[in-house]
């Protein structure tokens, strides 16, 4: 008997898929995008305010592919120009990677060098400091921003279910249309980073994966999402300059045991074989799952400060 559907060509196969990504220019959205893209899909969309940053996404993926267009997910009228661009050039969407977000003001509390909190008027000073527009911001991009990205794309995702083949007796069907919300391991654990602003809208996105999986699941839209630990970013970059970590932290041992269990920072390898599982159909029976990509450490960063 065959068992050739269990192969990981059949298991992990993107092959003619169509995605579009938010933030696709940089980071964790252009490591989407090239996994993607590498691995047969048809197009990948990748949506962005930075021309030069997709482009670059573009130049290091295979020709005919990658699809730049400029987009700021805080604009609905940005948002619904690019739904209007990709609709001109693809009949569906399979997968919408709503990943586009910022990090905005870092707002981790000085402690007096015995380790006691600082006064708290001084507390107070610090961060009654920072603008509120700086911290709503945050949110406007993070929560808001991928919240009507998802909505805006949901005709291209209903045209892709009404693609699928007719079910047969026996056989797998092809998975229907999904979102992914990129979340953090900040929205599960207090001190990883320590922002009051990020952390709180990684806690809403992965409210948002549920509340969002709930609502479409009547329409045969999956939505799951992903929360990333400690990959090298120009995001997460401060963080690998300040401990002095050179190439990225892949190796073994780059950080400590008690900071992440597995002893060093996400991989591209990591994070692409993650997207490809997912956009796959072997992924097809996730809904309403937030997928930990961490390395085990929000198992060991104390929720205190």
């Amino acid at each position: 008997m065959s068992q050739s559907h269990l192969h990981a060509s059949n298991l992990f196969s993107v092959e003619g898929r169509v995605a579009v990504i938010t933030g696709g220019g940089s980071g964790l959205g252009s490591i989407m995008a090239r996994a993607l893209a590498i691995n047969g899909a048809a197009k990948v969309f990748v949506l962005g305010r930075r021309e030069n940053a997709l482009q670059e996404t573009v130049a290091r993926s295979p020709p005919g592919v990658v699809i730049p267009i400029q987009c700021d997910v805080t604009s609905k009228e940005s948002l619904e120009a690019a739904y209007q661009a990709v609709k001109s050039q693809t009949t569906h969407v399979d997968i919408l990677f709503a990943n586009g977000g910022i990090l905005g003001p870092l707002m981790r509390p000085r402690q007096n060098e015995d380790g006691t909190p600082i006064p708290l008027s001084e507390l107070r000073d610090e961060l009654f400091n920072v603008p509120m527009e700086e911290f709503t911001n945050v949110l406007n991009v993070n929560v808001t921003g991928a919240y009507y990205t998802v909505l805006a794309f949901l005709p291209l995702l209903e045209a892709a279910n009404k693609r699928r083949q007719a079910t047969k007796p026996g056989v797998l069907s092809p998975p229907t249309a999904q979102v992914v919300i990129t979340s953090s391991i900040a929205g599960f654990n207090r001190n990883v980073p320590f922002s009051y602003a990020y952390n709180t809208s990684k806690a809403a996105a992965t409210h948002l994966v549920k509340v969002l999986s709930t609502t479409l699941s009547g329409y045969d839209i999956r939505v799951n999402g992903i929360a990333p630990g400690l990959y090298l970013s120009e995001m997460s970059n401060n963080v690998f300059e300040e401990k002095g970590i050179q190439s990225g932290g892949v190796t073994e041992g780059s950080f400590p045991k008690e900071m992440i269990p597995i002893r060093r920072g996400g991989s591209e390898e990591d994070f692409a074989g993650l997207v490809v599982w997912m956009a796959s159909a072997s992924g097809g029976y996730l809904s309403g799952a937030m997928m930990l990509t961490d390395g085990g450490r929000v198992s060991v960063v104390p929720n205190t400060y």
